[in-house]
């Protein structure tokens, strides 16, 4: 498992943990429960941005061996 998955999930965890908190009783500051929830968005956004940066190399990689396979068979 990819460790910023996996502090996407623990910090969304304490975020949603937090909004609860807030809701139903007296909770830390609502500053507090919006940099935990930003922050678990912003590694998920991190993750998805570095499996695309991957995928794009595939294709990349792909492109490149069919043009290599095309000159080769001419």
């Amino acid at each position: 498992m990819n460790i910023k998955n996996l502090l996407f999930w623990i910090f969304l965890i304490i975020g949603l943990v937090l909004l609860i908190w807030g809701i139903f009783g007296n909770s830390p500051t609502e500053f507090v429960t919006l940099v935990t929830l930003i922050f678990a968005v912003l590694l998920k956004v991190w993750s998805v941005s570095d499996r695309q940066i991957k995928l794009e190399m595939r294709f990349k990689n792909l492109a490149r061996d069919f043009v290599k396979h095309k000159r080769g068979v001419k």
